[in-house]
């Protein structure tokens, strides 16, 4: 039986990495967001527990999301861009960037976690906390940079339309939707949000509505 083709699909000539780019944005944004909240802390900031746990349990979140994001690359979008652009892309280095950020966002999590359980010592311990993710600022951005700029003119030349829906497809399976989905409303730009908007239906609006409020609910306790 033949398929009837996606309109939404077909109408575009070339994949949309819009995603992506929300998705670089956000991690570099709360990575640098995050350093400038623990420096603050360890500069004497109030932070009592219920703070502290808000911010470590965002951390932990965006470790996930960073983990998850580089999974789906080097699972997905890598052999796309190899079986599509073959000699034309080289992602060796992408993944072993993605090794060392691996170790990094080890040692991220760790900080976290001894950031929430540091009682008394907090200052101390938001000080730890914040070197850790200016290091996984750091080399997010230099990895990021490197990736954009290598990656999506490949994609561009190279990628069917119905592959990379490949890729999104993949990305939404595995991520915390809960978390994920208020942050690209966060990260993205007008643009982006109004054909993010014109796209969605009735239900999916409210659903965003509701996801939003609960992330700002938090948000508001991380800022104190």
């Amino acid at each position: 039986m033949t398929r009837t083709p996606d309109p939404a699909v077909t109408a575009r000539v070339t994949p949309d990495v819009t995603g992506m780019r929300i998705a670089h944005r956000g991690m570099l944004a709360d990575t640098a967001r995050f350093a400038g909240i623990a420096r603050a802390i360890a500069a004497g900031s109030v932070c009592g527990q219920r703070r502290a746990d808000a911010i470590a349990e965002y951390v932990h979140l965006l470790c996930d999301s960073i983990h998850h994001h580089h999974s789906i690359e080097d699972d997905v979008v890598w052999p796309i861009l190899v079986a599509s652009a073959g000699s034309a892309i080289d992602v060796h280095e992408l993944s072993d960037d993605h090794v060392q950020l691996e170790a990094v966002l080890a040692t991220l999590r760790d900080r976290a976690t001894g950031f929430r359980a540091s009682g008394a010592d907090r200052r101390r311990a938001a000080g730890e906390l914040a070197v850790a993710l200016e290091s996984a600022h750091a080399l997010l951005a230099e990895h990021i940079g490197e990736e954009e700029k290598i990656v999506f003119p490949v994609v561009d030349r190279y990628v069917a339309v119905a592959d990379w829906d490949r890729v999104e497809k993949a990305a939404k399976k595995g991520g915390d939707m809960k978390f994920e989905v208020p942050r690209v409303v966060r990260y993205a730009d007008e643009r982006e949000l109004a054909k993010m908007r014109a796209e969605a239906g009735v239900v999916i609006r409210l659903m965003l509505k509701v996801l939003v409020r609960a992330f700002d609910k938090r948000e508001a306790i991380i800022a104190g």
